[in-house]
């Protein structure tokens, strides 16, 4: 009987016992990986690691009764004791607990205090600190745990670039004492943890800060629903800066989602020196083109094109087509250059797939397969297509740029133990000739110069750039109340220092590109001239 057991013991289930006895006596730990920082254009940190410490209690080794520990760390903590009363309850009344952990985060001070206390032990870890709070928390995004509780990036440059900042955990084996101890062993191993790579952006922290402020103002100044402003550095795509503001009265804005890359758009009359550059560039027109069906509204159909204030100009040369931003003279320009042109050079700059910015979540433009003859000539003053404001940005950045596209990027390069890795390039091909770009820059500043801008527009500045408002479609037709303004150029217009375009969406006080975007568009370009 007692052989016929210690067999069954021994051979039968020993494998169990042997498992079990080495779960007991032996453990695997996790060594946590620091995640990368993220740096602006100087090397400013934007984001960066903080060690903080995760509490827990053992019962065997405690000297004290739980309750005053408790009260010791409450009076470290105060709202520990009411934030974890359950915890506490069900692990004070379960004899056969003998360890607890608790979710909250403590900092060095906070540790210095509580660590000498028997029964308390810490682990530590690390949180993303914000050195400059909230300052563009839209480029950045965020970290936070995913459904099995890992600590993942999400959005912005932390969801995008998750495996470069994320690094590789190491893995300790050891043996440990009754108390769950390590204890030095010859069957102890360990494999080291990689830290997480840097990024190092092309943001310009200054200039972040600068144009955060100045659309919240703007804003809330035109009653608006929301805005958004994006620099870009004409030669090299690089994005000086970018925001993004929700008023709060209006919508609960989203912890992840940057609307410059997320939220599709009509982009108006902005749109009509890209059209002009087109058919310029495919002879379709020459510069010295002259609008001689615009003195009447064009009827196309049962549908009849007009202009924004139902004027008409007889008779109008090329720079006063968009001088006037008139509708008209657009619609017999893209009639000429024709759609199957007009689609090359849409794909060519980069409208019909996404930018491929360098930021997590950017939506994929709306593609067309049927376009009836309506629909092209709204096209021409950039109604009935749909795009994102950096992919606006992008391809008006051509203009700016001698006719050449250059890819959206915010990472420069990215680092690991203070040395470069991974140096970002950046995509580039010739869309324009330089002299259809030259063409059209003189058109933007005889626009600028001899248009209702001309009285906002700083005597010490030089511009390039054309207004727009695009009414928003609502159960398939337009509201005149619902409108997006918009303003898009660059400065100055030879040899530029940047591009900007800035996009009120819905202001209630002006709902005119030319009256609300366009005077935050001179107030900032007068401070970027002499910052930049």
């Amino acid at each position: 009987m007692v052989i016929s057991r210690l067999f069954y013991l021994q051979i039968v289930i020993g494998s169990q016992y042997r498992t079990k006895a080495l779960s007991q006596t032996q453990k695997l730990e996790k060594i946590n990986t620091h995640r990368g920082t993220i740096y602006d254009n100087f090397g400013f940190p934007l984001v960066q690691n903080q060690t903080t410490y995760t509490l827990s209690i053992y019962k065997p080794n405690l000297t004290l009764p739980l309750d005053q520990i408790i009260s010791k760390i409450n009076s470290v903590q105060p709202d520990f004791e009411s934030k974890f009363e359950q915890l506490i309850s069900k692990f004070s009344q379960n004899d056969k607990q003998k360890w607890i952990s608790f979710p909250q985060h403590f900092d060095k001070h906070q540790y210095d205090l509580l660590s000498d206390i028997s029964g308390i032990e810490f682990s530590q870890d690390q949180k993303r600190f914000y050195p400059e709070n909230q300052l563009a928390k839209n480029i950045l995004g965020l970290v936070a745990q995913d459904s099995d509780g890992k600590t993942t990036g999400y959005g912005g440059l932390e969801g995008y670039y998750n495996k470069h900042l994320e690094g590789r955990p190491g893995y300790a084996w050891q043996v440990k004492d009754a108390q769950g101890k390590s204890l030095i062993s010859l069957s102890n191993w360990e494999t080291n943890p990689l830290d997480g790579r840097n990024l190092h952006t092309t943001i310009n922290r200054d200039i972040q800060y600068l144009i955060e402020k100045i659309l919240k103002e703007g804003v809330e100044t035109y009653n608006a629903d929301s805005g958004l402003i994006t620099i870009m550095q004409p030669q090299t795509g690089n994005i000086i800066a970018m925001a993004d503001y929700t008023a709060t009265q209006s919508a609960t804005p989203s912890a992840t989602a940057n609307t410059a890359i997320t939220s599709l758009f009509e982009p108006g009359s902005i749109f009509k020196p890209l059209v002009v550059a087109m058919a310029l560039d495919k002879n379709a027109i020459s510069s010295d083109y002259i609008c001689h069906l615009c003195d009447r509204p064009l009827t196309i159909g049962q549908y009849t094109i007009e202009n924004w204030n139902q004027e008409t100009h007889p008779e109008s040369p090329l720079k006063d087509i968009i001088k006037n931003s008139d509708n008209i003279g657009m619609s017999l320009i893209i009639r000429q250059l024709g759609l199957k042109s007009f689609l090359q050079y849409y794909s060519l700059l980069g409208l019909s797939n996404k930018s491929g910015i360098d930021l997590q979540g950017e939506s994929k433009p709306i593609s067309k397969n049927i376009w009836p003859e309506i629909d092209l000539a709204t096209a021409s003053f950039g109604q009935g297509i749909a795009i994102n404001q950096i992919q606006m940005l992008t391809a008006f950045n051509t203009l700016a740029n001698e006719g050449k596209l250059v890819s959206p990027k915010i990472v420069r390069y990215l680092s690991e133990n203070d040395q470069t890795i991974v140096s970002k390039k950046t995509p580039s091909r010739q869309v324009f000739k330089p002299t259809t770009t030259q063409t059209v820059k003189e058109i933007l500043k005889y626009s600028v110069e001899n248009g209702s801008i001309a009285r906002l527009k700083p005597k010490n500045i030089e511009a390039c750039a054309k207004s727009g408002t695009a009414q928003v479609a609502v159960k398939g037709g337009y509201t005149d109340d619902n409108t997006v303004a918009s303003y898009v150029g660059f400065s100055p217009c030879d040899t530029p220092k940047f591009t900007m375009i800035i996009t009120i969406n819905r202001p209630r006080t002006t709902p005119w590109g030319a009256s609300s975007a366009a005077p935050l568009w001179y107030d900032l370009a007068e401070k970027l001239n002499f910052i930049l």
